[in-house]
């Protein structure tokens, strides 16, 4: 019986020795793909469970020394694969890199180095958004989501249907959201949820959201299955063709508490990027930028809390945040301080640095993903709404849309008390400019167009 016991004991020690061999062999394997547990939906649409890429190391907690910023294919952004290093993912105001020239030939022709990889993606980052978000994966239907369908839609056991949003208009604040927002709407096929344009689920009451931006405390958290019912139409299961769009415009870039939750991370585990792709894996995303100075002053007048805010005051306060944030950097990267907690709420400089943002959605939806700015909407109007149309998917009659755009208003403008106040001093754009040219030239790499670096 003694023998019995101890030859077993030897057999079990050897059979887990040999797992672990496996599995740290597989884990070292430099491109490997992993897929998400079998809790997972199926798109039955895509015809196979939704897989995504993975960036490896021999060390859990730290990434490699060189990111590479690789993105699929995008007719929009005409990407071409760019290595970007930490040190330039560093860089701080004043810090203006030489312009390498935007076009083709600044790629590295080196193959190797252009696999499709997403930031901080190694299993244990992973499995922190898998365990985070349990009431997700169990309300997801195991089966899949149903065929024909543009939304991601299924009948849950208790015969309720559910839908998750075909297209995600997720950003950026300030940026002329609304407005674009108000006339996709006017298509009969894109519908806006039942609680309205923004829904504050993803970024915030998925795990706790803020009684007040100036306050301190939560709400508690809501469940996914009050998320779907926001914006599920109420007829959706009798109207496969519409498509919902979340409007909520933080979307692309906050994170609330990532550093409390996580301590032992030396970036997001995971961000709203990929828990969207999650749930809804070839949706459409729509991403609208301007001129990162302006989207900042328009910002601090906009939501001004009933306090008067003037240029001077501007002036003061960007120079505090713009010396807080370059204090991040000297201990962090530039990812990790774009979405850090410690971020000004009055002067939210990060959300100008786009390429924080960008880089995660891209790598997440490839082509799905559709980036324009202001100015260009602003220009004209009816060709940039036939270019996100077509992206999304659905027809236009052009006839149609040039009568409705005429008798339309540009919706969020400035408001009156925020005009009277003016421009910014000429001083405080010129530092901004300085503060935000290394990142948008980086911008403007990254997705191959001059346009990104606004002038200056």
């Amino acid at each position: 019986m003694k023998f019995s016991f101890l030859a077993a004991s030897r057999i079990g020690f050897l059979l887990v020795f040999i797992l672990l061999v496996l599995f740290f062999t597989r884990l070292n394997h430099p491109h490997r793909e992993c897929v998400f547990a079998d809790e997972i939906a199926t798109n039955e649409n895509l015809g196979s469970r939704d897989q995504i890429a993975i960036l490896e190391t021999n060390t859990p907690d730290r990434i490699s020394d060189t990111v590479v910023l690789s993105t699929p294919s995008n007719p929009r952004s005409q990407t071409t694969p760019v290595n970007i290093s930490n040190t330039d993912l560093g860089l701080k105001s004043g810090s203006v890199p030489a312009d390498p020239g935007i076009g083709p030939d600044s790629a590295p022709a080196d193959p190797d180095i252009l696999e499709p990889l997403q930031l901080s993606r190694h299993p244990k980052y992973l499995a922190a958004m898998i365990q985070e978000n349990q009431d997700i994966v169990s309300t997801l239907p195991a089966s899949g989501f149903l065929k024909g369908y543009k939304n991601f839609c299924w009948w849950d056991s208790k015969r309720q249907f559910r839908c998750t949003p075909a297209v995600y208009l997720a950003g950026f604040i300030k940026c002329g959201t609304t407005d674009l927002y108000s006339k996709l709407i006017w298509h009969e096929e894109l519908l806006k949820p039942p609680a309205g344009k923004e829904n504050m689920y993803w970024p915030r009451s998925r795990i706790g959201r803020y009684i007040g931006l100036y306050q301190h405390g939560h709400r508690p958290r809501e469940s996914f299955e009050i998320y779907t019912n926001r914006v599920t139409p109420p007829d959706m299961s009798e109207n496969p063709e519409a498509m919902v769009i979340d409007g909520t415009p933080c979307l692309v870039s906050e994170l609330i508490e990532w550093e409390q939750r996580y301590p032992w991370a030396s970036h997001p585990p995971y961000t709203n990027a990929d828990i969207i792709r999650f749930t809804s894996p070839n949706a459409k995303v729509i991403v609208m930028v301007r001129d990162p100075v302006e989207r900042l002053w328009s910002d601090f007048l906009y939501f001004d809390r009933g306090q008067v805010r003037t240029p001077a005051m501007f002036a003061r306060e960007i120079i505090e945040e713009i010396n807080r944030f370059n204090t991040c950097l000297e201990s962090r990267d530039l990812r990790y301080c774009c979405y850090s907690d410690a971020n000004s709420l009055r002067i939210e400089l990060n959300i100008g640095i786009y390429i924080c943002y960008i880089q995660d959605w891209l790598e997440n939806f490839g082509d799905n993903l559709f980036v324009l700015t202001l100015e260009e909407y602003h220009e004209n109007a009816k060709e940039t709404l036939f270019e996100v149309f077509d992206f999304i998917g659905v027809r236009v009659d052009r006839e149609k849309l040039e009568t409705f755009l005429k008798s339309s208003e540009t919706l969020n403008q400035r408001r009156e008390n925020a005009v009277k106040q003016g421009n910014m001093l000429e001083e405080t754009r010129e530092i901004l400019q300085n503060f935000y040219r290394p990142y948008n030239l980086m911008l403007a790499r990254y997705l191959q167009n001059k346009k990104y670096k606004w002038g200056y």
